[in-house]
């Protein structure tokens, strides 16, 4: 192979993906216990200035309790522009190997149906809901239909960005604009997870992570290969994600025992 064949040739690959900003959280406080450190203090402490209405919805918020126990059916609610969507074959693969790995007492991974979610709903009576909120409600509904014990809701979503190369003159040609790569394209890929309690909304833990991927594309297959990077990160940081959850559930299940 001549060296410059070469040279085109590494500058057609991936040049490379980097995997970071992995993080998760649990919560196993007690609402009760939270709630009885404030018994004793003065009116207007626990609130806003005072205001017995505002008051009296924190504690209702506050006052919540896990109820969590594992073996638990969890279920698996991936989101997409606000809708369930089916989980890809990867990540399908990867939830299955993630329950082997937690073992038989943690239970099993269930992904909500959206069909079922689509017949449990039923919109909020209040003139002005938000819409996040209302997205967590159909989640919980669905998977209250299911009889799942919680359910793990994740978003995943990607950006790109471009940089012009100095190979941009070849665009001016008919056969540079085919065969020289003229940009370098960079989609992080973002996810983020909210593990709830399906009974009374408890929030035992969170995840998030990212995935960077760089190429090199041409003037012609630019807009391809943007669609194919942004596919392929997004797979990318839901397998990341995969990960840092079954650490999330391994810490919840030993801060529970």
């Amino acid at each position: 192979m001549k060296p410059y064949t070469k040279r085109f040739a590494l500058l057609s690959i991936l040049i490379t993906m980097v995997l970071s900003g992995c993080q998760n959280t649990t919560q196993t406080t007690s609402g009760r216990a939270y709630l009885n450190k404030y018994q004793a203090a003065p009116t207007g402490t626990f609130g806003s200035h005072g205001n017995p209405t505002l008051n009296q919805e924190i504690a209702q918020i506050a006052k919540v309790e896990l109820i969590l126990r594992f073996p638990a059916r969890i279920g698996l609610a991936k989101i997409y522009n606000g809708h369930i969507t089916n989980l890809t074959e990867p990540e399908a693969t990867a939830w299955t190997e993630a329950n082997s790995r937690l073992g038989s007492d943690f239970g099993e991974f269930i992904p909500v149906s959206s069909l079922i979610a689509e017949m449990a709903y039923t919109p909020s009576s209040q003139e002005q809901t938000n819409q996040a909120s209302e997205i967590v409600r159909k989640k919980r509904m669905a998977a209250a239909r299911q009889h799942l014990d919680a359910v793990l809701i994740y978003e995943v979503f990607s950006e790109t960005s471009d940089l012009t190369l100095p190979t941009a003159v070849a665009n001016w040609t008919i056969i540079g604009a085919y065969f020289v790569p003229s940009e370098e394209n960079t989609t992080v890929g973002y996810a983020n997870a909210l593990l709830i309690d399906v009974r009374n909304g408890y929030p035992y833990g969170t995840a998030s992570t990212t995935a960077t991927e760089s190429d090199l594309s041409t003037l012609v297959a630019h807009h391809d290969q943007k669609l194919r990077q942004q596919n392929s990160a997004q797979i990318a940081v839901s397998l990341n994600l995969i990960d840092e959850s079954i650490t999330l559930f391994q810490n919840l299940r030993d801060e529970l025992k």
